[in-house]
């Protein structure tokens, strides 16, 4: 399993909405700015999140982003899959069957390949670790660091 950028990504973003949930719709650019994203890619991930039916968006001055669901709701696996499109992809579902087995696109048959199975299960592990859990999870073990001016230890000026 190799979670991409999109997938780190959305699951940033809909965390920021999450800690936001029940309030007013959340800009892309104050998202990027609290997660430390770039304005364009964030915007990227975000459509993907809304065309994935995690996320909702509103136009208008006081528009922006907000969840579908209240955080308890939306679980990782929900989130992976609107940003990346699956949670884990098995090489031979994807690459085609090539009759010379030297060959690195060579996939084994489905039906009698062992290995195939084990995919499969580890597949379905993983999916059903992250359908376990929800952003409501995740929002109890993330720390927000308390800004330097607040712990009294701001930064020297140079």
């Amino acid at each position: 399993m190799r979670v991409t950028k999109w997938g780190e990504c959305g699951i940033l973003c809909s965390l920021h909405l999450a800690q936001r949930h029940g309030g007013a719709p959340v800009g892309a650019a104050e998202i990027a700015a609290a997660q430390g994203l770039d304005l364009q890619y964030t915007q990227q991930v975000l459509q993907r999140l809304r065309k994935g039916g995690v996320i909702d968006s509103s136009r208008g001055p006081h528009g922006g982003y907000s969840l579908v669901k209240a955080p308890a709701e939306v679980t990782l696996k929900e989130i992976l899959y609107a940003a990346e499109g699956d949670t884990f992809e098995i090489i031979c579902d994807y690459a085609p069957i090539h009759p010379d087995a030297s060959s690195p696109s060579h996939c084994a048959d489905k039906t009698t390949c062992g290995l195939h199975a084990v995919w499969q299960d580890l597949r379905s592990a993983i999916d059903s670790l992250l359908e376990a859990r929800t952003l409501a999870d995740v929002m109890k073990l993330h720390v927000t660091p308390e800004p330097l001016v607040k712990l009294g230890r701001a930064p020297s000026p140079s």
